[in-house]
């Protein structure tokens, strides 16, 4: 730990009206803590956990309040990166990489690195590898557990593993993804809401599938799905599964509740200015032309 953060922790204790006994009481001493808030003391992680609880304030804020109310540089990364890829700003993204993919700094090349396989894989099913995506994928495949940021971009392996070794690696790659989603479902919920990445992964499972024409495989994703109950997902993981499910039933079910459950949905997008996700519209439009296309088979 540096020294900034007990001076940190003072302010954040001073500004809640706390006394150092109600933040350290059978944590560390009172005078360790009069040290440590102004600088001079070290502490360990679980007795910073200890505290943190005190005062009612998680890591990840804590962090961001210690950062002067910044992001962390990745997330920083991640997030302008993200905007560029949901607006389908593919210049700006394009322009983005660019200059960063030889930054000196590992977590811009490795957000490069992800983002180029997000462009790659925005409209085929499969690509080779190159050097510009392989920090990434090695990244994912040499790591045995994931977290949560790994969580977040092991969809970018779908199209490379249905390349490299076709449904077999597909299949192990949803297994890795579900055993390290299990870690973070607990008794109490999902705290950090792996069930949307789960159900993102799946989705790009199901498109890959389907551009692959793996259609027999396709069919059988509904189950896990439907298994991903929607009262552990926010707004958006609830109307993306609905639309996973619809396009499903527009391939292999009901054309027509499939057709009114995406009806409802698009009514939902055009209410919106700017559209909620350009991504989404687009994969609605695509998907349901080519499922056209596949019933008259």
């Amino acid at each position: 730990m540096t020294d900034g953060l007990g001076v940190t922790i003072k302010q954040l204790r001073l500004a809640k009206g706390l006394t150092q006994a109600a933040v350290y009481s059978g944590i560390v001493s009172r005078s360790f803590a009069s040290r440590f808030e102004s600088g001079h003391h070290d502490i360990s992680a679980s007795k910073l956990f200890e505290v943190l609880d005190n005062l009612a304030v998680s890591v990840d804020e804590f962090r961001f309040i210690h950062q002067h109310y910044q992001p962390s540089p990745l997330d920083q990364a991640l997030s302008q990166a993200n905007r560029y890829y949901e607006a389908q700003n593919f210049p700006a993204l394009s322009q983005w990489i660019k200059s960063h993919a030889k930054s000196p700094r590992a977590y811009d090349r490795l957000v490069a690195s992800y983002m180029q396989i997000k462009l790659l894989s925005f409209d085929r099913a499969q690509f080779a590898m190159t050097a510009a995506v392989r920090p990434a994928v090695q990244h994912l495949q040499q790591t045995p557990m994931w977290t949560l940021q790994e969580l977040k971009f092991a969809n970018v392996l779908v199209p490379l593993s249905m390349h490299d070794e076709g449904l077999t690696g597909v299949t192990a790659l949803m297994t890795k993804m579900v055993l390290n989603c299990q870690r973070y479902c607990t008794p109490w919920g999902d705290p950090f809401r792996v069930l949307g990445e789960l159900l993102a992964f799946y989705g790009t499972v199901f498109q890959v599938l389907l551009s692959g024409q793996a259609f027999d495989q396709a069919r059988q994703l509904r189950p896990k799905l439907l298994a991903i109950a929607p009262a552990e997902l926010d707004w958006d993981g609830r109307l993306t599964q609905q639309v996973w499910l619809a396009l499903w039933e527009c391939y292999f079910g009901d054309w027509q509740a499939g057709q009114d459950t995406l009806s409802e949905i698009m009514a939902i997008e055009k209410q919106q200015r700017p559209f909620l996700d350009n991504n989404l519209r687009s994969i609605i439009q695509v998907r349901t032309a080519e499922a056209q296309r596949y019933r008259k088979r």
